[in-house]
């Protein structure tokens, strides 16, 4: 399922496709385009709403205290948070005793470039899997199968859908610009490559292609 499916299939939680709604309810200090900066700063702007994901039109960018332009509008602000990336799996799991609770089934730590939200060289699978403890999480088990992306210990944007990336322990995303650079290099060190085209509907200049994989 893509996320312009669950947009479909669960009109009453829609609340969770605003990346603003989002930040606020994880207490980061963000605000939507048009606002005040409180303070000098690194902070990511993108835009509020993005069903085509890859994390088009995000950015980092350095803000000063009382800039009210430099985010436009229908995007928000939202300070830079520090931390390695994890996208990680989880089912709801039943329990008569508390009601139940989020239960981890996978997880993957993305590299990417300095400062591109967009860009990422490397997804490697691991044994560790953030815990979700924060109670308003349990409105979406009727769910049952959610994707949440995270900095470090903090959440940073929840999928009503399991990721929809390939299940292998190492992904190297091949972008449209580098396939002949990466294709002998991987290929000689034993990785296959699986086509998985995405440009978030014409918004990612450089289009991902596939993966090599492992």
């Amino acid at each position: 399922m893509e996320d312009d499916q669950a947009w479909e299939k669960y009109p009453h939680h829609h609340k969770w496709f605003n990346k603003l709604w989002l930040s606020e309810q994880m207490g980061y200090k963000c605000g939507p385009g048009g606002t005040d900066i409180p303070e000098d700063g690194m902070y990511v702007i993108r835009p509020t709403y993005n069903l085509g994901g890859m994390g088009a039109g995000a950015t980092v960018k350095n803000l000063l205290k009382g800039d009210f332009t430099t985010c436009p509008p229908g995007y928000f602000w939202c300070e830079y948070l520090n931390g390695k990336h994890y996208s990680a799996n989880y089912k709801w799991k039943m329990d008569h005793l508390t009601g139940g609770c989020w239960e981890g089934v996978s997880c993957w730590r993305g590299t990417n470039m300095p400062l591109n939200l967009t860009k990422f060289t490397e997804w490697k699978k691991l044994t560790y899997i953030p815990s979700i403890n924060t109670p308003i999480f349990k409105e979406l088990q009727d769910v049952g199968t959610i994707n949440v992306e995270w900095k470090g210990e903090n959440v940073i944007e929840v999928h009503l859908r399991e990721s929809p990336d390939p299940d292998y322990d190492i992904m190297i995303p091949v972008w449209a610009s580098d396939v002949g650079i990466k294709k002998q290099h991987y290929e000689m060190h034993g990785y296959d490559f699986i086509e998985a085209y995405d440009n978030s509907n014409g918004y990612i200049d450089d289009a991902r292609i596939g993966f090599f994989v492992k």
